[in-house]
């Protein structure tokens, strides 16, 4: 007896399935990872792979990685916008305190300065002859110090991007209306009857009439053929129309992408160079 199932133990062993989602507890019983239910036989696992249970389990599980995946992209997406506004903060911080303190020694020197005038001017009664007084030094003190104070930095020159985008704009700002144009273009008219003979040849030849062998239109044929001449000039203006607005928003749609690439540019050149100048 023990023999027989030290022979059906050894089959099971080799029998044993190799598949990323079968595992096997401390009985040596086959085990669903994703459903979490026993196979008895390793015959049953392709059974099992392919009952809608198992491929129900097999989609759940797929799209919950995919949804975290897409949230830990999403968050480290978010946390990288943070850092970057963060060190452009941290940029404009650090600009603010250079100025305030170039500020705070402008006007400590200035204080300064004001102070030691005071100090060595003369008193307003020292001299006897106020005409033999010296002439006050403020106004070339305020010329010395005006040569004295650092040339202010001169404009930089607009950059090919800030040309591009505002040649953009002039052209975008001085677009014509298209609708506009073809309405001033497009000419109104009743439309008219044309002779059946035109102008300067006979009626007809021999005599006859030219009207023979051809039966004159009724009214309401006439009426019909008006109607009907009419709603095809209206059609073919309406076409027209259509033409020109469909190449109107094709322009206008040009222009707007041409707009979202220049602020883009200029966008991604502005914080390149913020982030040279925080480094």
């Amino acid at each position: 007896m023990s023999d027989a199932r030290a022979l059906l133990r050894a089959k099971r062993q080799e029998a044993r399935i190799s598949h990323p989602l079968a595992s096997y507890n401390a009985a040596g019983q086959l085990r669903c990872i994703i459903c979490g239910t026993l196979v008895k036989f390793a015959s049953a696992w392709e059974g099992h792979l392919g009952s809608k249970a198992h491929r129900t389990n097999v989609a759940r599980v797929k799209e919950e990685e995919r949804r975290r995946d897409e949230a830990r992209a999403k968050e480290e997406a978010e946390e990288e916008q943070q850092r970057k506004e963060e060190q452009l903060q941290a940029a404009g911080h650090k600009r603010k305190a250079a100025d305030d303190d170039d500020e705070d020694s402008d006007s400590t020197s200035t204080s300064k300065k004001q102070k030691l005038d005071a100090n060595t001017a003369f008193p307003t009664d020292f001299f006897s002859d106020p005409s033999r007084a010296p002439v006050a030094a403020r106004d070339s003190d305020d010329e010395d110090e005006e040569e004295t104070r650092e040339p202010a930095v001169p404009a930089q020159p607009p950059s090919a991007i800030d040309l591009e985008y505002e040649r953009f704009q002039k052209e975008f700002l001085q677009a014509p209306d298209f609708q506009e144009t073809y309405e001033r273009a497009t000419v109104m008219a009743e439309p008219e009857l044309a002779p059946e003979v035109p102008e300067g040849f006979p009626e007809g030849t021999g005599g006859a009439p030219a009207s023979e062998g051809k039966p004159e239109l009724t009214e309401e044929e006439k009426r019909e053929q008006k109607e009907t001449e009419e709603k095809e000039l209206i059609m073919d203006r309406l076409l027209e129309e259509e033409r020109a607005q469909e190449e109107a928003d094709m322009k206008v749609q040009m222009m707007k992408n041409r707009l979202e690439a220049f602020k883009k540019q200029r966008e991604a050149a502005r914080a390149a160079k913020a982030a040279k100048k925080a480094s």
